[in-house]
């Protein structure tokens, strides 16, 4: 159903109305870059978008799972949502609480990456498949997280949306030496990529990349091109691939009782 003439008038006021009414769908939202939001009895459980990595890029290009063990997990999860995790877990790839710390990590970056941008059209849906399902989160705790990253990234760069659309390349003058995090965005940092194809080829949330980024141009690693006036199309994997395993500082950490932690933040350390 349309929701611009007569219902809630953006979509975290949306998705507030669909908790309140405890309703299991799909939120498809169109452009750029779009994507779709799972509720399940009102919670987010799920978030796919082409602006950030999902689960299976998260776990295929850091290298915590390869291609081959990936399919035959979809293939024997017998078309059961969420199953793939199930999967991995019981062939001993996979950490319970590993996978929901991936899961976690996916859900708050794709809303971070929608609003990046304004949305356009908006529709609910019956509840549509996704492979993977995560822990479930109430749309305001997505709310309150996105915008304090949306006013992190503009503190330190400027504006956010404007920040994805940049293309680094590393600065001629930089320090021979940087610490591994940083050699590995440098290393996919040519010029050509955004924060974003940077994310997607080194299996890391595309917020986690920009915060670094922007961190890495105030240290005078970095030199920023012009914004791209379109949607990139450079390759999203390194020519020659880095190899890079996150630290447990890439990631968030497992989520515990309401008001005791934040799982979700990804830029405390």
């Amino acid at each position: 159903m349309s929701t611009r003439t007569d219902g809630p008038r953006n979509v975290p006021a949306l998705l507030t109305t669909l908790y309140d009414e405890g309703h299991s769908g799909t939120v498809v939202i169109s452009g750029a870059p779009g994507g779709s939001i799972h509720l399940r009895d009102g919670r987010i459980v799920a978030v796919e978008t082409p602006g950030a990595p999902g689960v299976e890029s998260l776990l295929l290009a850091s290298g915590r799972v390869d291609d081959a063990s990936w399919r035959s997990a979809c293939a024997a999860d017998s078309g059961t949502e969420g199953g793939v995790g199930a999967e991995l877990q019981a062939r001993g790839l996979l950490a319970p609480e590993e996978f929901e710390i991936v899961c976690t990590a996916a859900v708050f970056d794709g809303a971070f990456a929608l609003a990046l941008s304004p949305p356009g059209d908006w529709e609910v849906t019956e509840p549509t498949p996704t492979a993977v399902i995560g822990p479930a989160f109430e749309p305001h705790l997505l709310a309150a997280e996105t915008s304090r990253r949306l006013l992190l990234l503009s503190r330190l760069w400027g504006p956010p949306a404007e920040f994805a659309r940049t293309r680094v390349r590393p600065d001629p003058d930089r320090p021979a030496s940087v610490p591994s995090r940083y050699a590995a965005l440098l290393e996919a940092a040519n010029g050509r990529r955004t924060p974003r194809d940077i994310a997607f080829a080194l299996g890391r949330g595309t917020y986690a990349v920009m915060l670094d980024l922007a961190r890495m141009a105030e240290l005078g690693l970095l030199h920023r091109e012009k914004p791209a006036g379109r949607p990139s199309t450079a390759p999203r994997r390194p020519t020659s691939p880095a190899h890079h395993v996150p630290s447990p500082a890439d990631r968030p950490l497992p989520r515990r009782s309401p008001g005791t932690h934040h799982p979700h933040r990804t830029d405390s350390e």
